[in-house]
């Protein structure tokens, strides 16, 4: 008589037991345990200091391990990265003061959530403003601020996007700069606006000459020429020395 082997119940749960081991092995290979540094420039500190958090998605991520005087008001802030959520932190990442609460942080905006993430030791756009925030994405070009954008609108974040997408993103990056330029004409900035654009508009500017990125800088001051004349200045290369290289 010929037998027929049969599966009884412990060959489920041994391959069940194997495949959750298999993919836990997977998983811990995929997150670092070790933290990742980065560091960038603001120039306003709001009280930031050593031990205040780094957030993202109102989650803290990390942490201020320094701030130093780099010259011209601005400083320099290092920082430490959970490695679980080092990858959080992109190429294109923005860093931005928020002390608005009890305590200061930085809080980490991507403006690509499809880019790469940024190996430790990349110095980071830092911001002290929502303002100054956007000055470095019309900086970037109209592919930087039209994704953002876009994304508001609904549009897709996934590369490489449509034409269809592209054409759009880009007419409501204009439309956008557009209805700034028509604001400013109905209603003037006041004094007090128009000088606060200026010193952001400068710290800005300061930061990307500093770090090499003298074209940004320059779209930078003529976006914000078009739009309220007399908030920049043209930009000098050789008023600020270059700090090192990204490792």
């Amino acid at each position: 008589m010929r037998k027929t082997l049969r599966l009884g119940a412990p060959y489920p749960r041994l391959i069940w037991a194997a495949g959750a081991f298999v993919l836990a092995t997977l998983a811990a290979g995929c997150s670092s345990t070790q933290p990742a540094y980065y560091s960038t420039q603001i120039d306003t500190t709001g009280g930031l200091g050593p031990g205040d958090p780094v957030t993202h998605a109102s989650a803290t991520i990390g942490r201020v391990t320094g701030v130093s005087p780099i010259g011209d008001g601005d400083s320099e802030v290092s920082l430490e990265i959970d490695g679980p959520h080092a990858a959080e932190i992109h190429n294109d990442s923005i860093m931005i003061l928020n002390n608005l609460g009890a305590t200061p942080s930085l809080d980490v905006m991507n403006v690509d959530a499809m880019s790469h993430s940024a190996p430790s030791g990349t110095r980071l756009d830092g911001a002290s403003s929502m303002n100054e925030t956007q000055m470095f994405m019309m900086a970037r070009g109209p592919g930087s601020y039209a994704q953002a954008l876009g994304r508001v609108a609904g549009g897709s974040s996934t590369p490489p996007p449509s034409p269809e997408v592209a054409q759009m993103t880009n007419f409501l990056a204009q439309l956008s700069r557009q209805t700034i330029a028509n604001a400013v004409a109905v209603s003037p900035p006041t004094q007090e606006q128009l000088e606060q654009a200026t010193r952001e508009a400068a710290g800005v500017e300061r930061q990307l000459i500093r770090n090499g990125k003298t074209e940004q800088a320059e779209r930078l001051r003529a976006q914000m020429g078009s739009v309220m004349p007399g908030v920049t200045a043209p930009v000098n290369p050789m008023r600020l020395p270059p700090t090192s290289p990204n490792p």
